[in-house]
């Protein structure tokens, strides 16, 4: 806590100087990507160091081997409390993790640290009502692209993290309207999706990438978990389609988009029926894995180092004043911990739930 918040100073500070001042927009992507990496670090120590999580991709040699190369748009399901967590696992060991944006709720802007980060660094905020969020897709993809470093996108069609009561909600509404019911996932939507491709230009992001997340279920993906320092594995199928192939039209891509998730639950049922993804119609792949970089290792010792030590001495050698400092420290980065708990957390509906839906 004590370190994102300044970091947030330093991002407001180069900002001000930068863009405002200087109109260097360039320079401070360029600069805010370490700023980025500086918080995301942090909490990819808890996964590939602290608890020593694993993910493990199925997928074509030269699909792996491009991860990271240029700008790519990443499509996934939204199933765990760690979906997204993985997702940096992946981008980190891709070397693009710093640049790595999401869609996400409009009130995410305003949780510190992570939200206040994220408004600085082109963050598609969406408010779910589409007079507002077009705008926000026009501005934000359009500097998303221009970035001069590749920039990965990430989408979850699906809207919301999947539970018992979304699902069944989903399936009623597929029912009614002659779509495909599935087993895994919630109906796609389409609109964003459909809006996101047609505005995106293939001489400057030529792959769209679909990952099928599934994960061993002998320690749940919680961020409890992660934090107690239980190791948890995912696993990741892992395909590639160019973005000129994808129709831009609403009516085609909205199609396409079903036909995905046809495939997808059809991955995901075998996934948890045999724990692999070799009894789905679609090829099957060796499981790979890459090391964790051991930079997310080095921030961390560095930050806690900076913040821990001094206020221990300070504890030491202040007296009641300055304990009363310390404590006020630690509460303060407990509440934060707990409130970023909270959020990440899902009902006891879903399929490794712990106390409360999203």
């Amino acid at each position: 806590m004590v370190s994102g918040l300044m970091i947030n100073m330093v991002q407001l500070v180069l900002y001000l100087v930068i863009v405002k001042l200087l109109d260097n927009r360039s320079l401070f992507r360029s600069l805010n990507y370490y700023l980025i990496y500086a918080i995301y670090g942090q909490l990819l120590f808890i996964a590939d160091w602290w608890s020593g999580s694993k993910v493990t991709y199925y997928c074509q040699d030269d699909v792996l081997d491009g991860l990271g190369q240029e700008h790519a748009v990443i499509l996934m399901n939204h199933h765990y409390e760690l979906d997204w967590l993985y997702g940096w696992m992946v981008g980190d060991r891709a070397g693009i993790l710093g640049n790595c944006r999401v869609y996400v709720k409009k009130v995410i802007q305003y949780v510190p640290v992570i939200g206040w980060a994220w408004c600085f660094s082109d963050t598609l905020f969406l408010a779910r009502d589409w007079s507002k969020d077009q705008a926000v897709l026009d501005e934000r993809l359009e500097a998303l692209v221009d970035y001069p470093d590749p920039v990965w996108i990430l989408l979850f069609p699906e809207g919301t993290r999947f539970t018992k009561d979304k699902y069944m909600a989903s399936k009623k509404f597929a029912e009614s309207r002659n779509l495909p019911v599935f087993k895994h996932h919630l109906v796609p939507r389409t609109k964003g999706f459909s809006y996101t491709i047609s505005h995106l230009d293939p001489t400057k992001i030529t792959w769209v990438y679909d990952v099928t997340l599934g994960c061993d279920k002998a320690t749940p993906p919680t961020l409890t978990n992660v934090l107690m320092g239980r190791s948890t594995s995912a696993h990741m199928y892992i395909r590639r389609f160019k973005l000129e192939d994808i129709p831009k039209d609403d009516e085609g891509s909205a199609e396409w988009l079903s036909n995905l998730y046809v495939e997808k639950d059809q991955l995901l049922d075998s996934f948890h029926t045999t724990g692999k993804f070799d009894d789905a119609p679609l090829p099957t792949h060796a499981g790979a894995s890459k090391p964790p970089r051991a930079y997310s290792l080095v921030l961390s010792l560095a930050v806690n180092s900076c913040v821990v030590l001094p206020l221990g001495c300070a504890v030491l050698s202040g007296g009641w004043v300055a304990l009363a400092t310390a404590v006020g420290v630690v509460g303060l980065a407990m509440a934060g911990i707990k409130y970023f708990v909270g959020i990440t957390q899902i009902s006891n509906s879903s399929a490794y739930g712990d106390k409360k839906e999203e």
